[in-house]
């Protein structure tokens, strides 16, 4: 009977800490939408705590190898892997796309040599995948050469999509999941040719020095329901 008493009274206490555990996810910021939408989808289905840190790819990493506190990062694949952060198996989200977008009042931008195209903002290229991207495109079109004196870089994604609103930029390169969540606060957007930067991976990695891997792994697996995936689909992923 003691014996039964103290088994009871180990998993009393251990269990607790399972249920308590809380997961921390350091995402890319351009995708904040959609994440945090699949992360109050878990919450919602779990009632897991899921805390999250937002930012460009060098800011997550930083945070990751930093704070030892991130189960989870998302972000382009790739980009993660090349950092020396202690990556586990990934999980897809799906592609990201490009797209160059304007503000409203203001038409789509036809002719980037117009006099009327000053300021184009970009993710800061060496930091956010986007910005990385509209790199690629403007030296695979051959513009780059015509508009660099006009490129505007900042952090993020969400910073460009900031001077889109307020109508501080002629034009910005953001992602097709930011594009369509703010949909009516821009003039339009348009989607640009996938062939001329190289495909952008979005994926959900755990890191090996997880503080929560039971947990970490439990949001993976959610990450491939159906209920996730219709998330995902929305989301232009």
């Amino acid at each position: 009977m003691k014996k039964i008493l103290l088994i009871l009274f180990v998993v009393f206490l251990v269990s607790p800490v399972r249920a308590g555990e809380i997961l921390l996810v350091a995402s890319a910021a351009g995708y904040k939408v959609v994440i945090e939408t699949l992360l109050d989808a878990y919450t919602q289905k779990t009632g897991s705590t899921v805390e999250r840190i937002f930012g460009n790819m060098g800011q997550v990493i930083g945070q990751a190898q930093t704070s030892g506190k991130v189960d989870l990062v998302v972000g382009e694949e790739s980009f993660l892997r090349k950092s020396s952060l202690p990556l586990g198996p990934s999980t897809t989200l799906g592609t990201g796309r490009l797209v160059l977008a304007w503000p409203q009042g203001k038409g789509e931008p036809e002719d980037f040599k117009s006099l009327a195209i000053t300021r184009i903002a970009l993710p800061d290229p060496a930091k956010a995948i986007y910005g990385q991207a509209a790199m690629e495109y403007l030296s695979a079109s051959g513009l780059y050469q015509g508009l660099k004196d006009k490129l505007v870089m900042v952090a993020t994604v969400p910073q460009v999509l900031t001077y889109l609103i307020t109508g501080e930029v002629d034009a910005g390169f953001i992602n097709l999941a930011q594009a369509r969540a703010v949909t009516g606060s821009l003039g339009g957007y348009r989607e640009i040719d996938p062939d001329l930067y190289n495909p952008i991976v979005l994926s959900c990695i755990p890191l090996t020095t997880s503080p929560s891997p039971e947990t970490a792994q439990e949001f993976l697996k959610f990450l491939t329901t159906s209920e996730a995936q219709a998330i995902i689909n929305t989301h232009g992923l």
